[in-house]
């Protein structure tokens, strides 16, 4: 039987998605510590790996995506890729022994990610799974798994399940390249980890006041653009998705280039464009980017450790310094603050994304019949 959410309801704030959002430095640590216990295990059960395909749906793909980035910038040797559950399944050819599929789903029972996790094990690939229930299919499923998080998320606006699978995911891959190459640039970033969790608790001290007036500000924004570029893509998409979930907003996450190739025409002074961009590669094109909206007068909100950023936003969130791969760990805290505040403007409940209204649940029994999702 799929696990549910707690019978109970909340009205009003907090909701329990503010409590979630509130407890990430604390299931972040202790996901850290269940990672430093299962990491000699696991990165056994993966040696001799020459491919990572990192898979699931949704908030959990995002997951899967923003992970994919630590094992490109660590272990350039061995391929990883990213790609939807649903695309793995029915149209991806190349999982074969040597690979390992590495699978994320929040509650463990998404069929989609468990088929795909099926085919892996038919092609003779290797199998791990990231979830927050230890009785699921997907664990089942899976050669290896781990359990992250602090229990089930107890909204449906899933926050604190999404960064602790980013940090399992991306501490496992950081330990395995360690201990395959003794990689002093692995060795540094997993000195790293063990910051985030005060790292994240301090965002959320700094910056959830300054991120509640700015969604009152911008609460009838006609369209928000949330853009990232190397592992903050993910960072879009999910708080693009949040937005949708929460509040129901006309929200698009993109690629920073990708939306300097045409969609920023659609820019008009009701939109608002979120970026979120560390130091780095992509520096020159978000002062482009900065400098268009300012000239067309649309309203700019920049999460970042880049100074000279801040001199071009119209608003900023200035991030304490931390490696580009690991940044999506935090720059998406604002985000969910974001969303979850501007859902209050709204007067929406944050935590039953529409399933509260018969029509759209009657829609999600098409999309998901029980015991699939």
């Amino acid at each position: 039987m799929q696990p549910q959410l707690t019978d109970e309801k909340r009205p009003k704030h907090p909701y329990f998605m503010h409590d979630m959002i509130l407890d990430q430095p604390s299931a972040l640590h202790a996901t850290l510590e269940t990672c430093k216990k299962g990491a000699p295990d696991i990165s056994s059960y993966w040696e001799g790996s020459n491919k990572f395909v990192l898979t699931g749906c949704g908030t959990s793909y995002h997951a899967a995506l923003a992970s994919s980035y630590m094992l490109y910038a660590l272990f350039q040797k061995t391929e990883a890729v990213a790609i939807q559950a649903f695309e793995v399944k029915h149209y991806y050819s190349l999982l074969k022994p040597g690979c390992l599929l590495m699978a994320f789903s929040h509650t463990g029972f998404t069929k989609t990610t468990v088929d795909a996790m099926a085919k892996a094990k038919e092609s003779g690939a290797r199998t791990f799974s990231l979830t927050g229930v230890r009785d699921s299919p997907i664990a089942k499923e899976s050669g290896r798994f781990l359990v992250v998080g602090n229990g089930k998320e107890k909204s449906r606006a899933h926050t604190v399940s999404y960064t602790c699978a980013i940090l399992a995911a991306m501490y496992l891959s950081a330990y395995y390249t360690q201990s395959q190459t003794s990689s002093g640039a692995a060795n540094a970033i997993l000195e790293q980890f063990n910051d985030v969790p005060q790292s994240v608790l301090s965002t959320i001290e700094h910056c959830e006041k300054q991120i509640a007036e700015l969604s009152s500000s911008l609460s009838k924004t006609s369209q928000f653009f949330f853009l990232g570029s190397g592992p903050n893509v993910a960072t879009a998409y999910e708080a693009s998705l949040k937005m949708k979930e929460t509040n129901y907003a006309i929200a698009e996450g993109m690629e920073t280039e990708q939306f300097l190739h045409g969609p920023w025409v659609s820019l008009k002074p009701s939109s608002a464009v979120f970026l979120a961009a560390t130091k780095g590669p992509s520096h020159n094109r978000n002062v482009d980017l900065l400098k268009i909206c300012k000239d067309l007068s649309v309203p700019t909100v920049v999460i970042t450790d880049d100074k000279h950023l801040l001199e071009l936003a119209g608003d900023s969130i200035f991030m304490p310094d931390i490696s580009e791969e690991l940044s999506p760990l935090e720059y998406i805290v604002p985000l969910q603050l974001f969303a979850y505040y501007t859902s209050l403007f709204k007067g929406t409940n944050p935590d039953t994304i529409h399933y509260d209204d018969s029509k759209f649940w009657a829609a999600r029994q098409v999309i998901f019949p029980p015991g699939t999702h």
